[in-house]
């Protein structure tokens, strides 16, 4: 076998044993919380060796960013193709508010268990400092800003009102779980969407 089909060889086997322990984390965060992530549960669950397990991730809290990341994915790539689309701004606020009670929705037993353990724990790592977050309010309020300019929408502080709009659905996607809601996402996003559609819209 030569160099370059080893060096493919071993890329694949290291991106195949990083899959199993970010699976292995993420069903741990899943049925058990952040609590029950720990470096020993998450190299039993994987199947390898805990010394393994350093050589991918130096502790727990790269492994929970990187099963983060995993988790959130589809959602940032869908939310992105969405905000880079040319669809007009009041039109993108639209899809992305469907777009993330859909997600929320789908993996409300993991995100009932995440904000929980967060909370709990009092991390400073909450969604505020989280970079995820930060990016998505400076591409919401770049979409803003567009309805500005388009005359759209009233001038206002599209940082503030990009954060409002994320945390509108963050309080919504915890009440249909506090209240064993699921499904019909549809109309929660409407309700939303017209709420501030009313406030932000230029009537001139």
């Amino acid at each position: 076998m030569d160099d370059d089909k080893k060096q493919k060889r071993k890329k694949s086997l290291e991106a195949f044993t990083r899959q199993g322990i970010l699976d292995a984390a993420i069903g741990l965060l899943t049925h058990e919380g952040i609590h029950g992530l720990t470096m020993d549960r998450v190299a039993m669950e994987a199947g390898v060796a805990k010394g393994t397990l350093y050589v991918y991730f130096k502790n727990k809290e790269v492994i929970l960013d990187a099963a983060l990341d995993a988790i959130f994915d589809p959602l940032v790539r869908e939310s992105l193709a969405l905000l880079d689309g040319d669809q007009g701004p009041d039109r993108k606020l639209e899809g992305i508010s469907l777009c993330h009670l859909r997600f929320f929705d789908e993996h409300r037993d993991l995100i009932r268990i995440l904000f929980f353990d967060r909370e709990r724990m009092h991390s400073e790592k909450n969604h505020y400092t989280d970079s995820r977050y930060r990016t998505f309010v400076e591409r919401v309020a770049d979409v803003l800003d567009e309805g500005v300019r388009q005359g759209l929408f009233v001038p206002f502080d599209s940082r503030k009102v990009a954060a409002m709009f994320i945390e509108a659905h963050m309080g919504m996607v915890m009440q249909r779980i506090h209240d064993g809601v699921s499904g019909d996402v549809e109309k929660d996003s409407k309700q939303i969407i017209d709420i501030f559609m009313k406030g932000l819209r230029n009537r001139k």
